[in-house]
């Protein structure tokens, strides 16, 4: 008899130990979920930040190749080429690209764990916004191409603020973008800090 209630209670003590360790390993890949996307959360802030930031240099380089005077070329040597205060400008807009590259980059690199992490909704605001990088390396291409009024239509495209910040299309978009990753990734950093306030103080 005692044997058989042994028997018993040991079965059980089994099956309690079995589920307090798999509720244990549940905690403990719930929190390196969480400790992981707190991480990204923060490396994509960090991306898209640097890129706002580059894309607003790299407009403004971009736009003084449309500006008005910014077609006169010199011929030399029966070849075109671009008069001094152009070619300066080309110099200046290439040094911001080669920038912008990086940047551009380092969004990309965010992309999988994006959408691995949290939502296809980061991942496509993530795109979006690397996709206003190839809309000014585009238009940059084939600027030799338009007309003297399609390069003053580039140029309030690609200068920040004009007309107004309201009013620029790009502008809207890249400041939208940049708020929808923000609404995704900053509640993820807040609640990380309010964890560690709660837990207080180590000892």
């Amino acid at each position: 008899m005692l044997s058989g209630i042994g028997t018993i209670v040991g079965a059980f003590a089994v099956i309690w130990a079995a589920r307090l360790g798999s509720g244990t390993f549940e905690s403990w890949r719930e929190q390196k979920i969480s400790e992981r996307r707190i991480d990204q959360a923060e490396r994509i802030l960090i991306a898209t930040y640097d890129a706002e930031r580059s894309l607003g240099d790299l407009r403004h380089a971009a736009a003084n190749l449309f500006a008005p005077g910014s077609a006169q070329r010199d011929l030399q040597y029966g070849a075109e080429a671009l008069t001094s205060e152009a070619a300066k400008a080309y110099r200046c807009y290439e040094t911001f690209r080669e920038t912008a590259s990086l940047a551009r980059r380092s969004l990309a690199d965010c992309m999988p764990t994006a959408k691995a992490l949290f939502d296809a909704d980061l991942e496509q605001a993530i795109g979006e916004l690397m996709k206003q990088f190839d809309i000014v390396f585009a238009d940059v291409g084939w600027r030799a191409e338009l007309s003297p009024d399609e390069r003053q239509a580039k140029w309030k495209k690609l200068t920040p603020g004009v007309p107004s910040e309201d009013r620029n299309k790009m502008d809207a978009t890249i400041a939208a973008q940049v708020a929808r990753i923000e609404d995704i990734c900053l509640p993820q950093l807040r609640a990380a800090g309010r964890k560690r306030r709660d837990a207080g103080p180590s000892v």
